[in-house]
């Protein structure tokens, strides 16, 4: 089975009195599966976001969207800040402005696009406002993520994750990928995804299926569906305190494949209203 690999971004922070407060959208869980051929990539989300005083959930949210027909995005964190004065924040608005402005659309560069568009943003906020947005100690802002095939089908997957470091007063953005036939994973209740990823306690084995099934991960795209559905619905059954609250709600799949299609295996209807849609004619399934 794949290595797992994992970026901890949770999604309930704790908000001060500050701008910020008014809206801030934040709390998710994704799931990734990368081959072992490098020909697909399985993603799957589940679909609430809490307010910033971790009220008012929404299970509507769609929190993987599909770039020009070719190219899957994901979020997690603080996927929308709005403030009283100037231009609010948006992950997923920020990923549809990357790839318009881009000619190539390769993987790398969308990633470094989306990277310098997060920093400039929250690097234009008040310091004390980064404070209340960041999640201690590690001081994590926003995740966002993108997967796609190049024209001669070689696999990408690249992440940037943004953080503050209180100490330094400075922002981050760290870089990382996914290996072929490793997992993924991004947001809250990820000891949970590792205990039912390693199946090693009861619970784990029981929600993964029949005693002596074998864990084929990475080398089929169905297989792979189910799994990453099951490691999602067991971290929302067992999640407990604010972990609990921030998951719920529908769970989003997508298949991408090696010749550029996306086929969505499970989605809620009006989520295609989220995406850019393609300038070119592309294949979907």
């Amino acid at each position: 089975m794949g290595n797992i690999r994992t970026t901890v971004i949770p999604a309930l922070l704790l908000l001060l009195a500050t701008p910020l407060q008014a809206q801030v959208a934040k709390g998710t869980l994704v799931v990734w599966i990368v081959s072992e051929r490098s020909d697909y990539v399985v993603i799957g989300a589940e679909s609430r976001t809490l307010d910033s005083r971790k009220n008012f959930p929404d299970d509507r949210s769609c929190k993987v969207i599909s770039l020009g027909g070719d190219t899957l995005f994901y979020e997690t964190g603080s996927s929308v800040v709005g403030v009283r004065h100037g231009k609010s924040w948006s992950s997923k608005g920020a990923a549809r402005a990357a790839y318009s402005s881009s000619r190539k659309h390769d993987v790398l560069s969308l990633t470094d696009e989306w990277g310098t568009r997060a920093l400039r943003w929250f690097s234009s906020q008040p310091t004390q406002d980064l404070l209340a947005i960041a999640h201690m100690p590690e001081g994590n802002l926003v995740t966002g993520g993108f997967i796609g095939f190049d024209k001669e089908g070689v696999l990408a997957t690249h992440t940037v994750n943004i953080s503050h470091d209180a100490a330094k007063r400075t922002l981050r953005a760290e870089p990382s990928g996914q290996a072929p036939g490793q997992i993924g994973a991004a947001g809250v209740a990820l000891d949970l995804v590792k205990e039912f990823i390693h199946g090693k306690t009861d619970r784990a084995i029981r929600a993964f299926g029949p005693i002596g099934a074998v864990r084929w991960i990475a080398v089929d795209p169905l297989q792979d569906v189910s799994f990453v559905q099951k490691t999602i619905k067991f971290a929302m059954d067992n999640a407990v305190g604010d972990d609990k609250s921030a998951l719920g709600g529908d769970i989003d799949i997508a298949i991408i494949r090696k010749d550029r299609t996306i086929e969505w295996v499970a989605r809620k209807s009006w989520c295609s209203e989220e995406d850019l849609k393609p300038t070119r004619p592309a294949k979907h399934k």
